[in-house]
């Protein structure tokens, strides 16, 4: 919705056309600062459960001390809005350049999104799980831990992302969409720009994905999935999810089109890595979730899943489409396939890796106190000491996962 009234008239941008790339005069992270009026600031820390477009004379950003000229900015997530500390999703008139904490990557972009994390412990869930998956070829998306202030004070730390649709405009894709439980459609974003195929060609295309699930079977399925979606890429992020133990399944993924032979194509994005390390996925004890192409199906326990799958590598079977990858045994060796190799290309030392690169990018905000004081308005509060310990245990949780998950693939 847009908060409309007498504090919120037009979106008001004046600045001049600026690339900012990377911290300014020796700063050790990137900080947005956000000014709003009064008005605007109170209503963003006691609005709950409602989403809006911040639309007032008063907004503008800017990164390291340069001005930005905004487009768009407005609260995002659905999570977040239950919290002081909202997330954002901000659409530049003119881009910035941005480089990764490694230095690694560079990019320009115009859209992305700020997203405070608000119910991310530590703050690190996100970043793992996006290494893992950048590891693992398919997490092209650029993203950074930066600081948020908001007239002048600070509101700790966000996560930066670069938005999934911006990224897919420059690939010649049409359609973004995002899947919702059961297998419909929660978000469809078209953009006819070199195919201009109707956008109800997409939506048919994906929902002849889950109409071959009752159809067909074996190899007559794999073939007929492999041309309608990378499976690769698919068995790849249930591989990582496996591994990472993700219980926010279905919902976190996002469908982008191309075009071959003049058939549509899907590939995925995954998203939102913020429920790692959880002990069950989220069909257990949620039957409202779960997938009805084969009748209702409920889990009280995770024991009820190994009843119906057995001892195979996935952890989810929330939707119909990993439920089938799960019992049809051709799919489950073709998924086992891709995940004997991507897990053989993992190591411990790559995991140690990740980590320490995690706390070189995390230690200058955890070093500041009034930022990690911000913490107190999530639904966990923390500090510099359950960071370092939660780093060490979930670090341990994942060699020691990996190291099972080899033995289970009888790799070396």
């Amino acid at each position: 919705m847009v908060i409309t009234g007498g504090l919120l008239l037009f979106l008001h941008s004046c600045y001049k056309e600026v690339e900012v790339g990377g911290p300014l005069g020796g700063e050790e992270r990137d900080v947005f600062e956000m000014t709003v009026s009064a008005e605007m600031q109170n209503l963003l820390f006691t609005s709950r459960d409602t989403g809006y477009s911040i639309l007032e004379p008063e907004l503008s950003l800017q990164l390291n001390g340069q001005p930005l000229s905004i487009r768009k900015m407005s609260i995002r997530g659905k999570n977040a809005l239950d919290f002081r500390r909202k997330s954002y999703s901000v659409s530049l008139n003119q881009p910035i350049v941005l480089t990764s904490a490694d230095g690694t990557r560079v990019r320009v972009m115009k859209k992305f999104k700020l997203i405070s994390m608000a119910m991310d412990y530590t703050y690190i869930s996100n970043r793992v799980g996006f290494g893992i998956l950048e590891k693992a070829g398919i997490m092209p998306l650029f993203y950074k831990f930066v600081e948020l202030r908001m007239n002048g004070q600070t509101q700790g730390i966000y996560f930066l992302v670069e938005d999934p649709g911006a990224y897919v405009e420059g690939l010649d894709s049409e359609c973004l969409l995002r899947r919702d439980y059961n297998h419909y459609i929660i978000k469809l974003d078209y953009n006819p720009s070199k195919w201009f195929l109707p956008e109800e060609e997409y939506r048919a295309r994906f929902r002849e994905i889950y109409a071959t699930l009752t159809t067909e079977k074996g190899d007559a399925l794999y073939e007929i999935l492999s041309e309608k979606m990378v499976m690769d890429e698919y068995f790849r992020k249930m591989g990582i999810d496996y591994l990472l133990q993700n219980g926010d399944y279905t919902d976190e993924i996002f469908f982008y089109s191309t075009v071959e032979n003049q058939k549509i194509r899907f590939r995925i994005l995954p998203w939102d890595y913020d429920d790692i390390f959880m002990e069950n996925p989220h069909e257990v004890g949620r039957s409202w979730g779960t997938g009805t192409l084969f009748g209702t199906r409920t889990y009280a326990s995770r024991e009820d899943i190994y009843a119906e799958i057995g001892n195979r590598l996935i952890f989810s079977i929330e939707d119909d489409l990993d439920y089938t990858i799960a019992r049809d045994s051709l799919l489950y060796a073709r998924y086992e396939e891709v995940l004997t190799g991507m897990i053989g290309d993992l190591s411990a030392g790559d995991i140690d890796e990740l980590f320490r690169q995690i706390e070189r990018e995390l230690t200058p905000f955890y070093n500041d106190a009034e930022l990690i004081e911000q913490s107190h308005y999530d639904r966990y509060p923390c500090n510099r000491g359950e960071w370092e310990q939660n780093m060490i245990d979930k670090q341990a949780f994942l060699t020691e996962r990996l190291e099972w998950m080899k033995s289970e693939l009888k790799l070396p």
